[in-house]
């Protein structure tokens, strides 16, 4: 079995191609409007607001198209690339204890119970250190996925892959 790769939606890239869109028009409105009126002013700042509303529109439209990745489910472990929170990297299944899934006001995330939570913990560089410390703190799992941005996937169903993954990693390996 090869490894599971679940896609982030970019909803901000969109916002900001459609804020783009809208103030290219709008450029663009006050550059004809300058032109239509004979003023100078207007046209010359329509003209530079469209090249500079263009570009940043060519710019947003680049950023939309591209595939981040949220979580890779391999069949050793799992890498979490998120962009929300800190993004843990590669966890492997031996220090995985369980997973659960926790619910924060109106989202939900897949907790990570850990088999040695300090050892673990202790590994872990300074800003996600912090983090985990922070959740513990909090009385939640140390480590969390945030699968509320997971394109066209419910928690459950991330939930449910993780689960099948660690009980084939630990029928074979323990």
């Amino acid at each position: 079995m090869g490894d599971i790769i679940i896609e982030e939606t970019n909803h901000r890239a969109f916002a900001m191609t459609l804020a783009n869109f809208f103030m290219l028009v709008a450029s663009i409105a006050i550059f004809i409007y300058g032109y239509m009126k004979g003023n100078k002013l207007y046209f010359t700042m329509g003209i530079l607001a469209a090249i500079v509303f263009a570009i940043g529109f060519v710019a947003a439209i680049s950023q939309a198209l591209k595939e981040k990745k949220l979580l890779i489910i391999s069949m050793d472990g799992i890498n979490d690339c998120s962009s929300i929170g800190a993004g843990f990297g590669f966890i492997s299944y031996k220090d995985i204890k369980e997973f659960v899934i926790i619910r924060h006001y109106k989202t939900e995330t897949i907790g990570i119970i850990l088999e040695n939570r300090k050892e673990f913990i202790s590994k872990l560089a300074h800003p996600t250190w912090k983090l985990a410390k922070r959740n513990l703190y909090l009385k939640q799992p140390a480590i969390q996925i945030h699968t509320e941005l997971a394109k066209d996937m419910e928690p459950e169903d991330i939930l449910t892959l993780l689960q099948k993954r660690l009980r084939d990693y630990k029928r074979l390996y323990e």
